[in-house]
């Protein structure tokens, strides 16, 4: 604590030394020096304080910040199983949803699949691709399909999402 304590009183008359200094050899700025000279005495002040506070408290534990921090790190990261089954869930209760979040999961699925089996692009040849995806999925993954007219409407059920699926799984 004598330490902080000398610390400060050696800076706070350093910068009085400086400011009078200033103040002697300036005319018109003694108003502006004076405020400075009494700003930087309280900085030195507040940080005296705070560093004995420091130094007479007690040594604790982590804080509840550093054990919310460490609880985070122990949860294991989402594997995407999870925000999977949410989007399925919302899909069906909204047709936007399943446009902007399901939809292009889903054609990306069967895009890969296409070109890795039978070498056929989605986009670029619509017919072949129609021919071997199932009706459901492909009403879902067709290029150009556009969002629903009514951002609010219900979604499909889940048993159509379902056949979706098992006809894009047999592509």
């Amino acid at each position: 604590m004598k330490r902080i304590v000398r610390r400060a009183v050696k800076v706070g008359l350093a910068a009085s030394a400086a400011l009078g200094i200033l103040a002697f050899a300036s005319s018109g700025l003694r108003d502006v020096l004076l405020d400075a000279y009494l700003l930087a005495i309280g900085g030195v002040l507040l940080l005296a304080l705070v560093r004995t506070t420091r130094a007479k408290a007690p040594a604790s534990g982590p804080s509840e910040l550093g054990r919310a921090l460490e609880r985070m790190k122990a949860i294991p990261a989402d594997s995407g199983e999870i925000s999977l089954v949410r989007d399925l869930e919302l899909s069906t209760m909204s047709a936007f949803h399943l446009h902007v979040r399901l939809r292009p999961l889903l054609r990306e699925i069967a895009a890969h699949r296409l070109r890795k089996r039978y070498g056929v692009e989605l986009d670029s040849e619509p017919e072949r691709a129609r021919e071997l995806i199932g009706t459901a999925a492909w009403e879902l993954v067709r290029p150009h399909r556009p969002p629903p007219a009514e951002r609010l409407a219900h979604g499909p059920p889940l048993s159509h999402l379902r056949e979706v699926v098992d006809e894009l799984e047999r592509v």
